[in-house]
């Protein structure tokens, strides 16, 4: 099948189910057990707060978050809710995209969505045991999330340990040459080109790579995965977030003992170039394969980092921008010039050392230039021209409803916490998300969208049926257009 080894490698799940493999592992850990008694080194764990059943909440009511640590550095957040019938587990490592040999991209995300499923029976026993599991490859962190009943804990961190931990005898000669089949190419998100724009606003900087195959790049083998793990995987840069109905007790000890052989390692900051400086707007045309009747639209640029002390700003910017549904600045001036639009929306996505605002609009091919002039004048009217103190009032309202509301889900508080280690945001963030909101004023809002908005310095790709007809696009004066092939990746 493709996109899977096809019996050449064994994954934790094939080894956890197999009974007459049980043994080989039982007696590698014990011969592990003996050693690390021998050298005083059994593993434990330095608790950064009590199991608390009796200290869940805090003075203000608000639930508290556990934090443990084991000897080999991984780090260990608990919120116990005991309500949920469901339990969300995290894994948080803190390597991405931007460590992978650039003559090999896509290591990274190859490496993570080989780590438990390397065939396809490996997801139907996922399935059968009850566990959903979703990878995410970031530039700067590999996320695993995991969704199971609370039963299936100590199964889970089983099969994580075993692909984590020195693997167990009878994987010990391995074809580490073999090339890994690639997963087929999934669509672009509302069939609009995120790749494209990623690499223009980032250039050469790793934030900068596409997750698709470049021409003259090498194959990925079964050894590079190995190799990239051995390096990047380690549980000193790694945290564990877990959320639902488990004691503290009974998550400290499962994790001890199956993700206690995770072997420490030293970690490795990239050495990032600096980022490419926008002197202008570059509008770049992009052909498509077939021919159709709509054109998509990106744009934006880079932002700050999330530790900016504007980040509360800049999400109401966002919301403002784009956020609001048919009271957005967007939709407003989309409306006031008659242009339709099939999708319209504004993201800012947050990196460790930057992140970038796009604005994602899908219209009938005909009125992509217009579209574009109603974007830059969106923009522009929330730097120009103060946002009232009725309008900034909406904003906040909704922000903190959609954050409320996102906390009642254990998906969404695991990520939060999962933000929180990676970006190492202060411990009580989760319960002060609207005292910052509330706080904001119409002049903290203009300050920020005039800090780090622009319509000059930023990058508009456009996909469409025909982007070597220049009509329509004079209007933009100095701005740089180009007309691209057909994307090659």
């Amino acid at each position: 099948m493709q996109g899977y080894s096809g019996g050449l490698f064994r994954g934790p799940i094939t080894r956890w189910i197999g009974s007459d493999r049980r043994g080989l592992a039982a007696v590698g850990r014990l011969v592990w057990l003996g050693s690390a008694l021998a050298s005083g080194l059994l593993l434990g764990a330095l608790p950064e707060s009590g199991f608390g059943e009796a200290a869940e909440r805090d003075a203000g009511g608000n639930p508290t978050v556990q934090r443990f640590q084991l000897l080999n550095g991984l780090r260990i957040l608990l919120l116990h809710r005991q309500g949920d019938d469901r339990l969300v587990v995290n894994l948080l490592v803190r390597s991405g995209s931007t460590l992978e040999p650039s003559h090999k991209p896509g290591l990274a995300r190859l490496s993570a969505r080989r780590l438990l499923v390397q065939s396809p029976d490996d997801t139907k026993e996922l399935q059968v045991l009850g566990i959903e599991l979703r990878v995410d490859v970031q530039p700067d962190a590999t996320i695993l999330r995991a969704d199971m009943p609370p039963r299936r804990l100590r199964t889970f961190l089983d099969l994580l340990g075993a692909a984590l931990a020195p693997p167990p005898f009878e994987d010990k000669v391995t074809q580490a040459a073999a090339p890994v089949k690639e997963d087929p190419p999934g669509n672009t998100p509302d069939g609009l080109d995120h790749g494209r724009f990623r690499r223009a606003i980032f250039g050469d900087h790793p934030y900068g790579s596409g997750s698709g195959r470049r021409k003259g790049a090498e194959a990925i083998l079964y050894g590079d995965l190995d190799d990239f793990r051995r390096r990047h995987y380690i549980p000193n840069d790694a945290s564990l977030i877990v959320v639902g109905p488990i004691p503290g007790r009974e998550l400290l000890d499962a994790a001890r003992e199956k993700l206690g052989p995770w072997t420490k390692g030293v970690s490795q900051e990239p050495g990032y170039p600096e980022f490419p400086r926008l002197d202008r707007l570059s509008i770049q045309l992009v052909g498509e394969e077939e021919d159709g009747s709509e054109a998509g639209i990106v744009f934006g640029h880079r932002t700050p980092r999330r530790s900016s002390s504007d980040f509360y700003s800049l999400e109401v910017l966002n919301l403002l921008l784009g956020g609001l549904g048919t009271g957005s600045r967007l939709s407003r001036v989309f409306l006031a010039h008659r242009i339709n639009y099939l999708f319209l929306d504004s993201r800012i996505r947050f990196f460790r050392i930057g992140g970038m605002l796009q604005v994602l609009a899908k219209v009938p091919e005909q009125a992509a230039p217009g579209a574009l002039t109603a974007i830059l004048e969106a923009v522009e009217s929330l730097k120009q021209t103060p946002v009232s103190e009725a309008e900034l009032e909406s904003a906040k309202t909704r922000l903190i409803a959609s954050h409320g509301e996102r906390m009642r889900s254990p998906e969404a508080v695991a990520d939060e916490l999962t933000q929180m280690e990676l970006f190492s945001l202060s411990k009580d963030f989760l319960h002060r998300f609207g005292d910052h909101v509330r706080r904001l004023t119409p002049e903290d809002i203009q300050g920020a969208a005039k800090a780090h908005l622009s319509t000059t310095r930023a990058v508009a790709v456009v996909t469409g049926s025909n982007p070597t007809g220049r009509s329509g696009w004079d209007r933009f004066g100095t701005a740089e257009v180009v007309a691209l092939p057909i994307r090659s990746e």
